[in-house]
């Protein structure tokens, strides 16, 4: 899937000396078909995990729109970059502030914040989680992307996470909890029947999502073309198959 957004992320990424390719490739595709087929002019939609910012700067240089194309997401509104985000958890509360403000206006829309698994592990995260319950947020949708890797091993070696557990926590907390493939157009559908409740949703993903070499070796956090012209190379091989 999207494998023309994955060569223009490789592109502009050896311009720029990006290195989070494993966060940006296994996010990719739901925000791809979040803004294809789910978000309407009424919606707002924050990338909290902001290691994944060039997957964004794809999918909305894809409709038309011109994001600055930096290493992470930098609030510019007119090009639909709706928070600043870099330094973990911080697109979350901002999600539940626009949440909040929606639902005070009255105004319609809901409003869809993806964070990463590794990311669940601030304390900010689970502070948001209060207020969404609190507040009864029911125009809010938690996105999880579920790579199961976290810098440079696995939630489940550093923390012992896995998706059960994260389903037990978000139970806790108020939310319907959701599991779907986040590399299947037959799972990203879900998102379109997601009903006005507080809703999470664990998407499974694979880190490094079109480049061979990270997809096998998942615990590789940063890596520049510029040190390994050979891998990326064998990627833009295979993405034009």
């Amino acid at each position: 899937m999207n494998e023309d957004l994955r060569l223009r992320i490789l592109e502009v990424g050896k311009e720029k000396a990006f290195g989070h390719y494993g966060s940006t490739m296994s996010c990719l595709d739901t925000i791809k078909y979040l803004y294809d087929e789910v978000l309407t002019k009424d919606d707002i939609f924050i990338l909290s995990k902001g290691h994944g910012a060039p997957a964004l700067h794809a999918v909305l240089e894809s409709k038309g729109l011109n994001p600055p194309w930096t290493v992470h997401n930098e609030y510019d509104e007119k090009n639909g970059i709706k928070a600043t985000t870099g330094s973990l958890g911080l697109g979350l509360p901002t999600a539940v502030g626009r949440a909040y403000a929606k639902k005070l206006k009255c105004e319609k829309g809901k409003v869809y914040c993806m964070v990463g698994d590794g990311e669940m592990q601030e304390g900010v995260i689970w502070e948001s989680f209060n207020l969404i319950h609190k507040l009864n947020l029911t125009n809010f949708v938690l996105l999880i992307d579920y790579n199961k890797y976290q810098a440079i091993s696995s939630i489940k070696e550093i923390m012992d996470e896995s998706n059960t557990t994260f389903r037990k926590k978000l139970k806790a907390f108020g939310f319907k909890v959701y599991e779907i493939d986040g590399h299947s157009l037959d799972g990203l559908r879900f998102l379109k029947s997601l009903s006005w409740k507080i809703n999470a949703v664990i998407v499974h993903t694979i880190k490094g999502k079109g480049i061979p070499y990270l997809e096998k070796n998942q615990s590789t956090h940063v890596l520049y073309q510029s040190e390994k012209p050979e891998i990326f190379e064998e990627a833009i091989r295979s993405l034009k198959k």
